[in-house]
């Protein structure tokens, strides 16, 4: 994904949201500064290995779902072709009244175990989805890692922010972001962040506005909705605001929790780290970082 438009300056992700919302310096010196990996390796090894076995699973799904169509195409083909090769001209109902009686209980074991088949791959596939956090009847558009689907990133140059969302669907002739958050253990607004972003790109290049997104927390891919409402854009904004001040050379004051300070990967970079106990120097310290990058 890019990082940095025409004009030299640096486009914000959607997941760099999350980032600063916990650490405005470990954000800095992970995404700007480039002291550090986004995500620590381990992490990073697990996340992607349980991206892969969702897209996988939805992959899964979306084969079914065309056996399921190609068999009805079949069955009915078979039909029609039955009814043309019709050598004797012999009207359709005297037609399928006469292959009734002649071939009666072998058409209803064919018919019989087609049914049988298209439900039993439709309810698989209804499995598949569900376990993906999808609606059976829900639309997808675009899935991250997927085979079958194509990926969708937007770059929004006047904006200054870019996004690839893990997924997108239709709902009523609108297009909705959805994330997943395999090692999430709840709602955190680092994801709510995460998620108004890409409702921002979807409205700019999709042309409509979407009246909300779902996150997917969890590895049961617990569906939430977050509505895209103006009191929540605003404060999306205001960390936007927040971020493009520290770009421009503003001061960063960051205010660690000691618990996400200890396992922050960038720390031992990080001036300001809570187990100094110096929080009077901290945004000294942060000013000298700044200066000296």
């Amino acid at each position: 994904m890019a990082t940095t438009g025409p004009d030299g300056k640096h486009i914000i992700a959607a997941g760099e949201l999350g980032a600063f919302s916990v650490c405005p310096l470990a954000w800095k010196l992970k995404y700007i500064d480039k002291q550090g990996a986004a995500f620590s390796l381990g992490e990073k090894r697990l996340g992607m290995k349980l991206h892969r076995d969702w897209s996988r699973m939805f992959d899964e799904s979306l084969v079914l779902g065309q056996w399921i169509r190609y068999l009805a195409v079949l069955t009915c083909t078979a039909l029609v072709v039955f009814i043309l090769l019709n050598p004797q001209g012999i009207p359709v109902e005297q037609l399928l009244a006469l292959s009734v009686r002649n071939h009666g209980l072998q058409l209803v074991l064919l018919v019989g175990a087609a049914l049988l088949v298209i439900r039993s791959f439709s309810r698989a596939a209804g499995r598949r989805r569900r376990a993906s956090g999808f609606e059976p009847e829900s639309v997808t558009v675009s899935i991250e890692g997927s085979k079958i689907l194509e990926e969708r990133e937007y770059v929004s140059r006047a904006q200054g922010l870019a996004g690839k969302p893990d997924a997108l669907i239709e709902e009523g002739g609108l297009i909705i972001p959805v994330e997943r958050k395999p090692l999430a253990k709840k709602l955190r607004d680092r994801y709510v962040a995460q998620i108004l972003v890409y409702m921002r790109l979807v409205e700019e290049f999709e042309g409509k506005k979407p009246p909300h997104g779902y996150l997917l927390i969890g590895p049961s891919c617990r569906r939430i909705k977050v509505e895209n409402t103006d009191a929540k854009q605003q404060w999306v904004q205001a960390l936007i605001d927040q971020m493009r001040a520290m770009l421009d050379g503003g001061e960063v004051r960051p205010s660690p929790h000691p618990i996400k300070c200890s396992k922050c990967d960038v720390r031992h970079r990080c001036p300001a780290r809570a187990d100094r106990g110096d929080a009077a120097a901290a945004p000294q310290a942060a000013d000298e970082d700044e200066g000296s990058a």
